[in-house]
C-alpha cells in the first residue's frame, strides 16, 4: 500500500515502538488448584487469553481455567468485542450483506445500530441467548483503518490496496473493477484500452471511433472525471495503472468527492466519461473495450479472479500477525463459502474463491498465439502450440494467477494471497486426486528460448513456494509439477506494456492423477 510520508512514519512509530499496552491483573489456575499464573490480561478473544507474565507474553486456552482479579473476562458464554475500520465501499457495500449470510449460517440473530459513519452489529444466539459477538463497523478509509489497526484501535483495516510488510497478514475479500461509464446518450461506444489510457493521463482528448460518428458533435472532446485525489478509489486507481506500466492520473479531470456525484455528473454530460468500481456505477452503462490487437477486454468473473482484466480491484481485509478472535476467524473464512458467494454476487461484487473452467475453452488465448509475429517465422513455434494444445485437452483452468517483474521470477506481493489460497486448498483435500501443473508464460520481449526458460523458473518458483507451504503434502494424492511455454497463450496484446505486464504469469492447470 502506498501511503503518505507522514502517515508512513506514523504507522512504523507504531508499529516499532515499545509503548505501554492497557492491561488489567489476572491469575489464571487450574481447576485443581496445582498451576498458577499472574499476570496482566492484554486479550481475550472468547478462545485463548494471552497475558504479560514474567516470563513473557504467553497465549493461553482459556477452557479449563479459573480466573480472578478485576481485569478477568467471561470464559463461558462472555461477549466477543471486535472492531473493524477502512474502506467505505467495503465497509458499506461489501460487509453488512455478507455479515447477515454468516449470521444465518451460524444460526445467530443479527441486529444493527448506525450512528454517524459506525454501524454496531450484534450477533445474537438464534435460540433466544443473549449477544456472541457485537462488530463494531467504521466506515472511513484505508489509511484510516490501517493506522486504527497499528495504534491497536481496530482488529481488521479494510483496504483497496495491498500492504508489502511481512507484519501483516492479507486477505482477499472480493473482487471489483474499474470500468468506464458514459451517460445512456454518451458519444462512446467502445474504447481502446490504449486511449483510455491516455485519457486517463491527460484528463481530456478524442472519442474515438464509435458508433456515432455521424452525429456533428463527434468531434467534441470527452471529459474526465474521477474521484478526488485524497480518495480510496483514487490512490488504488493509481496503483492498478503502476502495476501494468501506465502512467499517472492526470490533474485536469474533473473530481468528485462521492461516487453518488461522480455519476450523476457522468449521467448528465453525453461528453463525460467517468472511471468507477463497477459496484459503485448504479445504472451507467459500461463501455466495452479493446485491446491494441482488436480483442475484447471484460471484466467477467473468470478474468477477475485471474487477474486477466487489467484493472481488477481486489478488496482487502489486513491484520496484524496474530490471533484474532474466534468468530471473526470464522467470518472471514466464510467468505470463500457458497453462501457468502450469493451475498457478495447481490451486492455488486465478484467473489473470490476460486473457480474452474476447462483450459480447451481457453480459445481467445489460441487465436492471440496465431497473431503473434513468431508464429509464421519460427520452425519450432507450431511444435509448441500443439504441445500447449495437447496439455489444455487434458486439464482444467483454475482461476488463480501468479504475477511477475518483467525479467524476473519473483512472485509479486499479491500473488502471496494466492499462494496462501492454493495452499489451503490443498490441505483440505480439495484437489485430491489431481496434478498441479504450474504453467509459466512471459511477455514477448526479447529472445523466445530465453524467455521459455524464464517462463519455467516462475512456475518452478511458484511450485516451491507451495512446497514449503504444503509440508504435510502427500505427493500420492496431490502431486505438484511446473513447465514454461514462454510466449505462448497471451492473455493480452503484447503490443501495450499493460498488455505484457499481464502476460507475465503463471497459472493453474488440474489434470486428474494418472493421465499421460
Amino acid at each position: 500500500m502506498r501511503l503518505f510520508p507522514c502517515v508512513a512514519a506514523l504507522v512504523a512509530t507504531l508499529l516499532f515502538s515499545p509503548g505501554p499496552v492497557q492491561a488489567q491483573d489476572v491469575t489464571l489456575s487450574s481447576v485443581d488448584g496445582t498451576i498458577a499464573l499472574s499476570g496482566d490480561l492484554i486479550a481475550y478473544d472468547g478462545e485463548y487469553l494471552r497475558l504479560r507474565t514474567e516470563f513473557g507474553e504467553l497465549t493461553l486456552d482459556a477452557r479449563g481455567l479459573i480466573c480472578e482479579g478485576p481485569g478477568c473476562p467471561l470464559l463461558s458464554g462472555g461477549v466477543v468485542e471486535v472492531s473493524i475500520e477502512g474502506a467505505q465501499v467495503i465497509t458499506e457495500g461489501l460487509f453488512p450483506p455478507v455479515l447477515e449470510a454468516f449470521s444465518r449460517a451460524q444460526g445467530l440473530e443479527l441486529t444493527q445500530e448506525r450512528s454517524g459513519g459506525v454501524t454496531l452489529f450484534d450477533l445474537r444466539d438464534g435460540s433466544g441467548g443473549g449477544p456472541v459477538m457485537r462488530l463494531r463497523l467504521r466506515a472511513s478509509s484505508t489509511d484510516a483503518g490501517l493506522l486504527a489497526l497499528v495504534s491497536g484501535e481496530t482488529d481488521l483495516a479494510l483496504s483497496l490496496t495491498p500492504l508489502q510488510d511481512t507484519d501483516f497478514l492479507l486477505h482477499v475479500l472480493a473482487l471489483d473493477a474499474f470500468v468506464p461509464v458514459v451517460a445512456a446518450d454518451g458519444m462512446v461506444d467502445r474504447i481502446a484500452m490504449n486511449d483510455l489510457l491516455v485519457l486517463l493521463h491527460e484528463g481530456r482528448g478524442s472519442p474515438g471511433q464509435t458508433d456515432a460518428d455521424e452525429r456533428d458533435s463527434a468531434e467534441a472532446e470527452l471529459v474526465l472525471h474521477l474521484r478526488n485525489p485524497d480518495s480510496g478509489e483514487h490512490h488504488a486507481l493509481g496503483a492498478r495503472l503502476h502495476a501494468i506500466g501506465a502512467e499517472q492520473l492526470s490533474e485536469q479531470a474533473i473530481r468528485h468527492a462521492s461516487n453518488a456525484g461522480l455519476a450523476r455528473a457522468v449521467s448528465r454530460d453525453p461528453f463525460a466519461l467517468g472511471m468507477m468500481l463497477r459496484s459503485q456505477a448504479q445504472a451507467l452503462p459500461v463501455v466495452p473495450l479493446i485491446d491494441a490487437c482488436g480483442l475484447p477486454v471484460t471484466p467477467e468473473p473468470f478474468a477477475l479472479k485471474a487477474g486477466e482484466y487489467p484493472l481488477t480491484q481486489p478488496l482487502f481485509a489486513i491484520q496484524l500477525r496474530q490471533r484474532l478472535p474466534l468468530r471473526l476467524r470464522q467470518l472471514l473464512e466464510f467468505f470463500a463459502s457458497p453462501e457468502a458467494g450469493q451475498a457478495i454476487r447481490a451486492a455488486g461484487f465478484t467473489e473470490a474463491r476460486p473457480e474452474q473452467a476447462p483450459a480447451s475453452g481457453q480459445g481467445l488465448r489460441l487465436i492471440r498465439s496465431l497473431q503473434l509475429p513468431e508464429a509464421g517465422d519460427t520452425p519450432g513455434f507450431l511444435d509448441s502450440l500443439r504441445a500447449v494444445g495437447d496439455l489444455m485437452l487434458e486439464t482444467r483452468h483454475l482461476s488463480l494467477a501468479f504475477r511477475f517483474d518483467a525479467g524476473t521470477s519473483q512472485i509479486d506481493a499479491a500473488s502471496s494471497v494466492n499462494i496462501r489460497q492454493l495452499a489451503r486448498d490443498i490441505e483440505a483435500g480439495a484437489h485430491d486426486g489431481y496434478e498441479i501443473i504450474l504453467v509459466g508464460f512471459s511477455d514477448s520481449q526479447g529472445d523466445a528460448e530465453a524467455n521459455r526458460r524464464l517462463s519455467l523458473r516462475r512456475a518452478e518458483a511458484v511450485r516451491d513456494a507451495l512446497d514449503e507451504a504444503t509440508p504435510l503434502r502427500d505427493p500420492a494424492r496431490v502431486a505438484l509439477s511446473a513447465d514454461g511455454f514462454g510466449i505462448l497463450l497471451p492473455i493480452a496484446c503484447n503490443a501495450a506494456e499493460w498488455g505484457r505486464a499481464l502476460n507475465r504469469r503463471v497459472e493453474v492447470w488440474l489434470r486428474p492423477l494418472g493421465d499421460d
